[in-house]
Formats: C-alpha cells, structure tokens, sequence
C-alpha cells in the first residue's frame, strides 16, 4: 500500500470507522510517512450525494491512493467516487444508463490510475464488489 504513496482516502463505513478498523490501516500508512484522509459517511445502498460528497473530499485532498474498507456498499461508493476524482467531466447518469442491460454494454469505459490508485480490503463475503468494474449507487433525485 505505501509504495511510493503519499497520499490515501479511505472510504468506508460509519460502522468500521467507529470499531477502529480504519485505524488499523491509518496507524500503518502514517508510521510510513503517508498522510491519510478518511471519509466515514458510506451506508448500506448508497446514494449519489454520499457519493458526491466523498468525491468532493477526494478532489480537496488530492489523494494517489483511494482504499475502499468494508463490504459491497463502500467498494461501490469508492469505485464512482474514484471515477469522478479521476474524471469530473464524466456525468453518472451517463455511465448508469450505459450500464443498464450489461448485454448492451459498449461503452469504453475512462482511463483510471492517473491521479490515484484504487485498493479494495474487503471485510464481508458475498457481493464480490472488491472484484468488479460494477458499482450499485441510488440517485437521490430518481430513486
């Protein structure tokens, strides 16, 4: 994880953040000399603002490392929040309807690892998000 990094977000849930499992890899990156951010506010099926708002952070922070920690929702919400720190032009509307019918999918997906690396420490079985390009994130405004 520190090779070469100086700069990580982790993006995970309230629930891990809180029982310390985001301090276990903080303590590591730090004692490293890598600064570390962490944004804490993913819940189960999250939404497009949460997701927005991690983005936001990201774009602040300048991260080269984006390390999703838990289970399916926030791999999910790092996987978009790492597409719209790398890409702010790319709309998530755009990509949701590309990905409607994964028979139809055509579309080419950007260029990602420019700006930051993405690491997944999955925490759960079963969902298998850590290992998939597919991300599952709710638009507030459509449901």
């Amino acid at each position: 994880i520190t090779d070469g990094h100086k700069r990580a977000l982790i993006v995970t849930d309230r629930f891990l953040f809180n029982n310390g499992y985001a301090d276990q890899i903080t303590s590591v990156l730090k004692a490293a000399g890598v600064e570390t951010e962490v944004f804490f506010e993913v819940e189960a099926d999250p939404t497009l603002s949460v997701v927005r708002k991690g983005a936001e952070l990201a774009n602040s922070f300048k991260p080269d490392v984006i390390i999703a920690l838990g289970g399916g929702s926030p791999m999910d919400a790092a996987k978009i929040m790492w597409v719209m720190y790398e890409h702010p032009e790319t709309h998530f509307e755009e990509l949701a309807l590309r990905f409607m019918d994964i028979r139809k999918r055509i579309y080419k997906f950007p260029k990602m690892g420019v700006k930051a690396k993405m690491i997944a420490v999955t925490t759960t079985s079963g969902t298998g998000s850590e290992v998939t390009p597919f991300a599952v994130v709710t638009d507030d405004a459509t449901g």
